[in-house]
């Protein structure tokens, strides 16, 4: 599975638009798993995954409009 393909999965059933505005795309070999009190917590772990690993992506949640947009850093 692909990143944007589990990220969009997760957005739907959470209740948001997912917006993949990125040419890059990473396999995802194994589950993925982040735990917080709030979806901007969760956010938050996932945007210091990409810090993390040198993704070149972020994440960027607009709560009002339920999107959620992952961009190029």
């Amino acid at each position: 599975m692909l990143l944007s393909q589990g990220l969009n999965e997760w957005a739907k059933d959470s209740g948001y638009k997912m917006l993949w505005n990125s040419a890059k795309d990473y396999i995802i070999y194994s589950t993925i798993s982040f735990t917080g009190k709030t979806q901007d917590e969760v956010l938050g772990e996932l945007g210091k995954l990409f810090a993390s690993e040198n993704y070149g992506l972020v994440i960027k949640f607009y709560q009002k409009n339920n999107v959620l947009l992952v961009d190029e850093q």
